[in-house]
């Protein structure tokens, strides 16, 4: 697996960190932290350290008020549940993604999904990482609020504005902040992923999407759209 899972700052009080195999993002003004992702459940420490980090940044004061999601795979939302014993924040995700953050639905790849490729050695690795990282645990997240798609909001002193970018799962969402020209995509656009040769702007394999057809149309709106940066859910950072 890959990642420094140190923050680095892509644009005034944006730190991106590439984690181990999944990737978050946090903004920070106002005396407040907004995650955006929030990693595998053995990521907790990575992502307490990252927060502290960037809080360090704005005089060490900034406390955690939000956290946003991009879809309810494990590798997204598996320290929530964690973060909320030692912090008091409201989670966010698109109606239509609510579901599968709270494990009312599962929309995730699964043991019947990935066994014709064990063969692979990438793909052995990654199944064993995200075993190990605590990818087949409950992580289910209560009490998660719907966003308003396509309407914008302030975390953390950051206009955000929340897009439906459907097909990795039934409510996928991408964040944009105009005023930065950031883009988090999610796992609707990555460069990377420890399962693909390939480095740079790609889907991932399409075992991983609900609907293959659907992503692949998000993908191309995504390549599209030419943020000036973008943060994936895996992969580096890609800057324009």
């Amino acid at each position: 697996m890959r990642g420094s899972s140190a923050p680095v700052e892509v644009a005034p009080g944006v730190h991106f960190v590439e984690g181990p195999a999944s990737n978050w993002t946090i903004l920070v003004g106002g005396g407040t932290l907004t995650l955006v992702d929030a990693g595998y459940p053995a990521d907790l420490d990575l992502v307490e350290s990252s927060l502290r980090a960037v809080a360090a940044t704005n005089e060490g004061d900034a406390r955690l008020t939000s956290v946003l999601v991009t879809h309810g795979h494990s590798d997204h939302i598996g320290t929530i549940t964690a973060l909320r014993r030692r912090h008091r924040f409201e989670v966010l995700a698109a109606p239509a993604e609510v579901p599968n953050v709270t494990r009312e639905q599962l929309h995730q790849v699964g043991v019947r999904d990935v066994l014709p490729h064990l063969y692979k050695p990438r793909f052995a690795r990654w199944v064993l990482h995200a075993v190990r990282a605590g990818g087949l645990g409950d992580v289910a997240v209560a009490d998660v609020l719907p966003l308003e798609l396509g309407v914008t909001r302030t975390f953390s002193g950051h206009r955000v504005v929340p897009t439906t970018a459907v097909g990795h799962t039934p409510g996928h969402t991408v964040f944009a902040l105009p005023d930065d020209d950031v883009l988090i995509t999610g796992d609707a656009l990555v460069t990377g992923h420890p399962t693909s040769r390939l480095e740079g702007v790609q889907m991932l394999h399409p075992i991983f999407h609900s609907d293959l057809a659907e992503a692949g149309r998000t993908y191309g709106r995504l390549v599209d759209r030419g943020a000036r940066v973008v943060l994936p859910g895996h992969g580096p950072a890609l800057r324009h």
